[in-house]
């Protein structure tokens, strides 16, 4: 085979049908080639041929059966056989093989080893592939690399660097061939471009973008880059016939037409070659395509391919055939540009338009064009965004989070930040990835009020120490009517304030340009770590709390306080114990009352204001009394208990009893508070009873069990107090009472009575205790009693 006869090959790379599997083969004699003659031994792991014996290059565990194996000989011309070996791998699926090429009188094969993608990590192995191309009576045997990430569309692979056996010489040697498939060729619809003048038309978004190249060192960028100045050469023997570029494509633009300019506008008539004929490709569809001159004798003309109807494809190839070559044996083929116009692409369009299409039917179309469109793409969203629906809206932001610079993008992705559904879930996944965000988010928060709420948050986890300003100044710019802007504005701060640098907290505090009320915001949000900056706080709240400070600023100012005071601050716990007795306000005491639990120097303010004026202080008086089991505060308590006429302070009083010490006084007190006229007294006071396990009053808590028109949240309290008392002589009682909740049309009271006393028995756990709730265990009991019962069989005693 002649140089020219393989470089003008137009035939496809058809793999020739396959011999019979067969593990013997016999090349005849011709062309001066003696027979050959060829056997595979699977056992040995080798190929003999004409004696010589070659290895099979595959592990012993993948070989095959030898029904797998090939052996075929292939005329190659000049009268000349050679004899092909396939020895596929046993995992037929990987399509790896141990491949031969043999000729007779030869010592060594042609060409021998594992052929299919054996190197590299997946989605960029590589490997070499074996190839027929059937012509006429005879065949090229081809060898060339192949690469899983780079074949021609609809191909699972392609020829790269194709060798070709050359009959004189019997070696395997460069050259051009045509990488189509037969019926790629055969279904090819033929197009003939038409002559558009200079220069390809501007398209609104470009749709393709190259990938890969036949080209050795090239993957064909200059063929999509926009500029014309560029072009892509085949650089192979003959005229390239084969070679090709491959591009992506977005899969949901329909293409109309294309644009294609060979020449660069300056080039030299002698610089290249024009193709004549070339083909685009997607993997379902071939166009052969002819251009009706030799587009290199006029540099910078283009020339439209318009499809009979628009191409759908994520792969778009270009393929050269033939050339204008003006005798030259070896015409370098080159070609500029290539350029796709969509169907929003026409006279007058605008991405303006396209965007306005992201909430239609073509909106998924719209968005692929708008991310592949230029800058403008961005201003063409602000333009449109609020009037689209929430899946245009969707769609808006995807273009923006797939913009280059995401900074440039922020202002958008913002505004997707502050609307429902999935285009704040977008906007806020892509900015909390996007550092050069935070400026555009800052001057949101300072300037947009309407926009804080939504922007702050993800200011704050994006870039705390830049957060911290922006985040103070915003809630010092809110106004106190709108709470909820505030309230979120404050957790922000405080997320920021957390993860900033050291000393930021300070920096807000002692910064006197910041009113005082904006001060007190950021100690707010600061919250337990306020102690941070003890001194900078109280200075905040000595100038605060100097001269007349209303209402609303002493009740706030108790909530840095009261961190300040449990870390230990003496002059923030004076100022708490002073304002639950001094101040004029009763919302402030009550504020200052809860503030002081817990506080050592307020133990005395608080049970003074046990006997505040105002019910509600009281009650928060006692509350905290309660928490701190403060002794001064027992003799007040048993007096609240039998004089207060609001039932929640009484209530308060028992809960301070309650943790008394176990003293008959105390007892008493709550003894006569099992007639007290108040349901949510009395229930408080059996659970104290049974908690304190006083034994003297269990007749007390029975009576309001037994009593038919007492509350059953009460009547349930005495049946677990009765538990917690250990009255072993109420376990009869309880286990009736318990054996009530498996009952059907048990009342929800008595059910609520039968938990109470279920809870008492697993306090007391008796022996016996699986019998007496063997009703509520049996199979025929509803589920949730059934699960009561376990649980209370599983309960640790509480009496033994």
């Amino acid at each position: 085979m002649r140089r020219r006869t393989c470089a003008l090959v137009a035939a496809a790379l058809l793999a020739c049908p396959l011999a019979l599997a067969e593990t013997r083969g016999t090349a005849p004699a011709g062309g001066g080639l003696p027979e050959l003659v060829v056997n595979v031994d699977l056992a040995g792991g080798m190929v003999e041929a004409d004696g010589a014996r070659v290895p099979i290059a595959l592990d012993r565990r993948q070989l095959p059966a030898e029904t797998e194996v090939v052996v075929e000989p292939i005329a190659i011309g000049l009268g000349k056989h050679v004899l092909h070996v396939r020895v596929p791998s046993k995992d037929g699926s990987s399509g790896i093989a141990w491949e031969g090429i043999f000729a007779g009188g030869r010592a060594a094969p042609i060409f021998a080893g594992v052929t299919g993608l054996v190197d590299g990590d997946p989605g960029e192995r590589t490997g070499k592939m074996v190839q027929t191309v059937a012509n006429g009576p005879t065949s090229f045997v081809l060898v060339g690399d192949v690469r899983e990430d780079l074949s021609l569309c609809g191909q699972r692979l392609t020829l790269l660097d194709p060798l070709a056996l050359y009959p004189a010489s019997l070696a395997l040697r460069p050259a051009t061939v045509q990488r189509l498939g037969s019926e790629q060729l055969r279904g090819a619809q033929k197009l003939v471009a038409t002559d558009k003048g200079q220069g390809a038309s501007a398209a609104l978004a470009r749709l393709l973008v190259a990938r890969g190249s036949s080209v050795a060192g090239s993957r064909g960028a200059e063929l999509t880059d926009g500029d014309l100045q560029t072009a892509w050469f085949e650089r192979r023997p003959g005229a390239g016939q084969g070679e090709f570029v491959v591009m992506a494509a977005p899969p949901d633009v329909p293409i109309a037409k294309m644009q294609v300019v060979v020449a660069p506008p300056d080039a030299k008539a002698s610089s290249g070659a024009a193709p004549r004929t070339f083909y685009v490709v997607t993997s379902t569809r071939t166009f052969e395509v002819t251009l009706p001159e030799d587009g290199w004798q006029k540099p910078g003309e283009s020339y439209e391919i318009a499809f009979p109807e628009p191409i759908e494809a994520s792969c778009v190839g270009l393929v050269l055939d033939t050339a204008y070559a003006h005798g030259l044996a070896h015409p370098d083929v080159g070609i500029a540009e290539l350029v796709a116009y969509s169907e929003f692409d026409g006279p007058g369009a605008s991405l303006g338009e396209v965007a306005q299409k992201l909430s239609s039917d073509r909106g998924i179309a719209a968005m692929e064009v708008l991310e592949r469109a230029s800058d403008g793409s961005l201003s063409a969203l602000e333009a449109t965004f609020d009037g689209l629906d929430p899946a245009g809206m969707a769609r808006a932001i995807d273009v923006a989070a797939a913009h280059e610079r995401c900074e440039e993008a922020a202002p958008l992705l913002a505004r997707g930040l502050c609307r429902q559904g999935e285009a704040s879930r977008k906007a806020r996944e892509k900015l909390e990835r996007c550092k050069g965000a935070a400026p555009a988010l800052a001057t949101i928060v300072r300037q947009v009020a309407s926009e804080r709420a939504c922007i702050a948050p993800t200011l704050a986890a994006l870039a705390p120490d830049e957060a911290v300003d922006p985040i103070a100044d915003a809630m010092a710019s809110t106004p106190e009517a709108d709470a909820d802007t505030r309230a979120v504005l404050r957790r922000a701060l405080s997320v920021a304030l957390n993860a900033a640098q050291p000393g930021r907290l300070a920096q807000l505090l002692s910064d006197a340009r910041r009113s005082i009320t904006a001060r007190l915001e950021v100690m707010r949000a600061a919250g337990p770590d306020i102690v941070e900056a003890p001194a900078e706080s109280e200075a905040v709240v000595r100038e605060l709390l100097g001269a007349s400070p209303p209402v609303r600023a002493r009740y706030l100012v108790l909530g840095p306080l009261e961190a300040l005071a449990h870390a230990g601050d003496a002059a923030a716990a004076a100022r708490v114990a002073k304002a639950v007795v001094s101040d004029s306000e009763w919302v402030v005491r009550a504020r200052a009352a809860g503030a002081a639990a817990g506080v050592p120097q307020a133990s005395a303010a608080l049970v003074a204001a046990a006997r505040d004026p105002a019910p509600r202080v009281r009650e928060a008086a006692l509350q905290s009394l309660a928490a701190s089991r403060s002794p001064e505060a027992i003799p007040v308590a048993k007096a609240v208990l039998s004089e207060d006429g609001w039932s929640f302070v009484r209530a308060q009083a028992v809960a301070v009893l309650a943790n008394a010490p176990s003293t008959p006084d105390v007892d008493r007190a709550l003894g006569r508070a099992l007639r007290d006229l108040s349901v949510g007294v009395r229930g408080a006071t059996v659970a104290a009873l049974g908690r304190r396990r006083s034994l003297a009053y269990r007749d007390g808590v029975r009576e309001r069990l037994d009593d038919g028109n007492e509350d059953a949240e009460v009547r349930a309290a005495a049946a677990g107090a009765l538990g917690g008392m250990c009255d072993a002589r109420s376990t009869d009682r309880l286990t009736e009472l318990a054996r009530g909740l498996g009952v059907p049309g048990t009342s929800e009271e008595d059910q609520q009575v039968a938990l109470g006393a279920l809870g008492g028995l697993a306090n007391l756990q008796p022996r016996d205790l699986r019998d007496r709730l063997a009703p509520l265990l049996a199979a025929s009991a509803p589920p949730f009693a059934r699960t009561a019962a376990e649980r209370a069989l599983s309960s640790p005693a509480g009496c033994r």
